[in-house]
């Protein structure tokens, strides 16, 4: 099932919201600010390909090079 977020100014925006899911037989939830930035981290870390980790020589490698740049 997918889900929707609104962003809201305030808390009366956020009680009409929730009165107009209910009545529309909605489930609906107030999600915190932390509990938001849980999510988009969530969802960056499953976006993530493990093809794209830097394996640690290549690293080193770089970090050399740029120790050298100085």
């Amino acid at each position: 099932m997918e889900s929707i977020v609104i962003h809201t100014n305030n808390k009366e925006e956020i009680n009409l919201l929730k009165e107009i899911a209910t009545k529309m037989g909605f489930k609906s939830e107030v999600v915190s600010t932390h509990d938001k930035e849980d999510l988009g981290l969530a969802k960056a870390i499953a976006a993530n390909n493990a093809k794209d980790i830097l394996s640690f020589n290549d690293a080193q490698a770089y970090y050399q090079k740029l120790d050298k740049a100085k």
